[in-house]
């Protein structure tokens, strides 16, 4: 992310210095104040776009999340009975839910506070407990039938 705006910043910089330099005596000179006010303007747009993009992947994994917590729930409840009437298998299957489970609601909380690069590098992080809450119920779901 901060990469992203370096360059972005230095990509403004860099052609208002060519504009500048391309114009006649009889054109405005660009002073440093505008280069200035261009290159935090880029950083902002920069800034605004990376939050869109976190926003948009939030609310994508939410949705995601709450659909599979609820089947996952419903399948957990089938898990607990199944461990009462003694099924031991039952039991490792709601352990792993449960885990997967919690370990994507606890890197939900970490992205949503996460600001700039820290929610690049957490992005990852978030997908791959997803993709592992998919297989334990996938696993759970294919092991209680």
């Amino acid at each position: 992310m901060k990469r992203m705006i370096w360059l972005t910043t230095l990509f403004a910089v860099a052609a208002l210095f060519t504009v500048a330099g391309c114009s006649g005596d009889d054109e405005q000179k660009v002073t440093a104040e505008q280069v200035k006010k261009e290159a935090k303007e880029a950083v902002d747009t920069a800034m605004t776009y990376s939050k869109q993009k976190k926003d948009e992947f939030m609310a994508q994994v939410n949705q995601q999340y709450d659909s599979l917590k609820q089947q996952s729930d419903e399948l957990m409840q089938k898990a607990k009975e199944q461990a009462a009437a003694g099924k031991e298998q039952a039991k490792q299957v709601l352990a792993d839910l449960q885990a997967k489970q919690k370990a994507v609601s606890d890197k939900m909380v970490a992205m949503k506070e996460a600001g700039g690069e820290a929610w690049t590098k957490a992005k990852p992080e978030l997908e791959k407990a997803m993709k592992n809450l998919q297989e334990a119920y996938n696993k759970a779901k294919a092991e209680l039938q």
